[in-house]
């Protein structure tokens, strides 16, 4: 009887249980791109890596996301990001490559290159949409790397959670104060070369992502007889 209500006790315990999720790509396999949506010239390359032999490329005019639920989760996101720092100059009112979260919306928070005349072409920006309208860019304070690899980290924990961070010193200045355009979650990432327009220069690669979602269970585990 006893050993009957201790196992109905962990079952109750379990119906309101966090269990986490966890996903890694380091692109070494080609294949891999058959798990996600493509748009574009999206390849595996060897041109740039970051750990292993090869990594994601997405040119102008391509864009790959990867869905790691149908459902909104709560978690983080790493991955590290290759950027070519190759334009100085582009058209005004343009955007670049980006990279971030998108949720089951297909509403996006993402890091962004954009050339406007407000922004230094030296730093990151951020943008979010809504219904897909992109709201105004904001200034990120974190600088570009040159020619190098950077660690992100997105963090969105909980509906009052959102955060970008940067070689893990450098916090994003926007994304923390503009959780009202992205408090649902997420359901994927999304990595993009940009419009052909004004980033056909630009050169950004992708690798070593780790998704790391929490979920709660459900329903809870029938005790054991």
């Amino acid at each position: 009887m006893l050993k009957r209500m201790v196992l109905a006790a962990i079952a109750v315990s379990f119906a309101t249980s966090i269990y986490a999720a966890k996903i890694t790509e380091g692109f070494e396999d080609k294949t891999v791109l058959k798990k996600w949506e493509i748009e574009g010239d999206v390849s595996i390359s060897t041109d740039q890596k970051h750990g292993g032999n090869s990594s994601l490329f997405t040119p102008a005019g391509s864009t790959a996301t990867f869905r790691f639920s149908t459902e909104n989760k709560f978690g983080t996101v790493t991955m590290w990001v290759y950027d070519s720092f190759a334009v100085k100059k582009a058209p005004s009112g343009s955007n670049g490559p980006y990279f971030g979260l998108i949720n089951s919306d297909d509403d996006k928070a993402v890091e962004v290159i954009c050339y406007r005349p407000y922004l230094t072409i030296n730093d990151y920006s951020e943008m979010f949409t809504a219904e897909a309208q992109w709201f105004s860019p904001w200034h990120s304070a974190i600088s570009r790397p040159k020619a190098a690899w950077g660690k992100w980290l997105f963090t969105f924990t909980d509906d009052k959670t959102l955060g970008a961070t940067f070689n893990d010193e450098k916090e994003s200045a926007a994304f923390s104060t503009k959780l009202e355009f992205f408090k649902k979650g997420a359901n994927g990432i999304v990595l993009s070369g940009g419009p052909s327009l004004g980033a056909k220069n630009e050169t950004f690669y992708f690798d070593d992502i780790e998704i790391d979602v929490k979920d709660t269970a459900k329903e809870a585990p029938k005790p054991v007889k």
